[in-house]
C-alpha cells in the first residue's frame, strides 16, 4: 500500500475518520504520540519542519520518528508518551501519519501500520536552542492485506 493523502482533518473526507476506521481509535490532533492503551494502539503524528525533532519520512518503508521531548535530553521512560509507545504490553499496534503545511493549507498523509525496528540516540538541537540527545526510532512498515 502506498500513502494516502487528505486535505482536511475532520469530516467525511477527513483523515480523523479514516484513522478511526483503520485503527479503531480516535486520534488527537495536538499530540505527536497518541497512546490508546485500552486498545494497545499508538498513533504517531509527524509535523514537517519541526526543527527540534529529527523525523525523516522520505523512506516510507523505514521512516525515522523522534520520541517526545522538546528540550533537554529525551527520556524513553517519559510516562505520558514515550513509555507507552515503547512498552509492548501497552502498544501492539503503531500507526503513522504526517502533517505537511503550505502557508495556511495543511495536507495530512497516512503512512499506515509499523513496528519499531531500532532506536538510536543522536545529538540534536532542542526547542530552547541548546544541544541535547534525542531518541530516534526507525520504524518498519507492516504488510497490509
Amino acid at each position: 500500500m502506498t500513502t494516502k493523502s487528505f486535505s482536511v482533518w475532520e469530516g467525511p473526507e477527513g483523515i480523523k475518520e479514516y484513522i478511526e476506521a483503520v485503527s479503531g481509535c480516535k486520534p488527537y490532533s495536538g499530540a505527536g504520540i497518541c497512546p490508546r492503551i485500552h486498545k494497545k494502539t499508538t498513533i504517531l503524528r509527524s509535523v514537517d519542519d519541526t526543527p527540534y525533532y529529527k523525523d525523516d519520512l522520505t523512506n516510507v518503508q523505514n521512516p525515522k520518528y523522534t520520541l517526545f521531548g522538546h528540550s533537554g535530553d529525551q527520556d524513553e521512560n517519559e510516562k505520558q508518551f514515550n513509555e507507552p509507545l515503547l512498552n509492548q504490553a501497552k502498544t501492539e499496534n503503531i500507526y503513522l501519519y504526517r502533517v505537511r503545511k503550505d502557508k495556511k493549507k495543511k495536507e495530512y498523509i497516512w503512512y499506515g501500520k509499523y513496528t519499531i525496528k531500532e532506536k538510536n540516540v543522536v545529538p540534536h538541537i532542542g526547542k530552547d536552542g541548546n544541544d541535547r540527545n534525542i531518541i530516534v526510532l526507525t520504524l518498519d512498515r507492516c504488510l497490509e492485506l
